[in-house]
């Protein structure tokens, strides 16, 4: 199992909005999963327009990529869950 807890960023058509994400991975079967939660201080305009595009991507430091499905947890809160499979970005 691979964990991450740092700094991202959630990268939505031309928008990018800074994280701190919190992340762990997984072998079920042959299928890698990976997700967890993010959180920014961006709760408005530019986090909704995140969550309606259709390719949202979560990259790290190092310039790795993933392609992950977010979701709030709370509206208005600035933290989302994010779940990614196939290789593990962090």
């Amino acid at each position: 199992m691979s964990n991450y807890q740092g700094p991202a960023t959630l990268v939505a058509g031309d928008s990018e909005i800074a994280v701190e994400a919190t992340l762990s991975a997984s072998l079920s079967g042959e299928v890698r999963q990976w997700g967890g939660s993010v959180q920014t201080g961006d709760a408005g305009e530019a986090l909704r327009a995140a969550l309606d595009s259709g390719d949202v991507r979560i990259r790290f430091p190092d310039g790795q990529e993933g392609a992950v499905v977010a979701t709030h947890t709370a509206i208005g809160s600035g933290r989302l869950r994010v779940s990614g499979s196939g290789t593990i970005p962090f």
